[in-house]
């Protein structure tokens, strides 16, 4: 990877926005190269921060009404790719947990695969 990648997690009160949110932290704690965006941040300002028109962003929602994509819209920022996490679990017959706790079997799973399959995309 030779620049750096933002992503952008849904903050939604739903089991894969928390599986959006864990795997936007996991990869910016454990990658240099990897940026992760508060949503609610952006979406409560007036103004954008800096970091987020400084790289290209992944955005991860959790669901089909691609709240993420929407903000970032409303703030005139370009989205480079569009993660929609709820298919992607159903795609590769993958579980969420619970709204607030993984679980081993069902959303901790869920986040390994995904943080590989965004990690490949950034290579990409």
């Amino acid at each position: 990877m030779k620049d750096k990648v933002s992503v952008a997690a849904c903050s939604g009160m739903s089991n894969f926005g928390l599986i959006c949110r864990a795997v936007a932290s996991d990869l910016s704690e454990n990658e240099e190269d990897i940026a992760s965006i508060c949503i609610t941040s952006t979406a409560a300002n007036d103004k954008a921060p800096d970091l987020i028109n400084k790289y290209p962003i992944i955005a991860l929602n959790g669901c089909s009404n691609a709240c993420v994509d929407k903000i970032l819209e409303k703030k005139d920022i370009d989205v480079n790719d569009s993660i929609n996490v709820m298919d992607f679990a159903n795609e590769h017959d993958l579980k969420a947990g619970e709204v607030a706790r993984l679980g081993e079997e069902g959303g901790e799973k869920t986040v390994q695969e995904l943080k590989k399959y965004v990690f490949k995309k950034i290579k990409e």
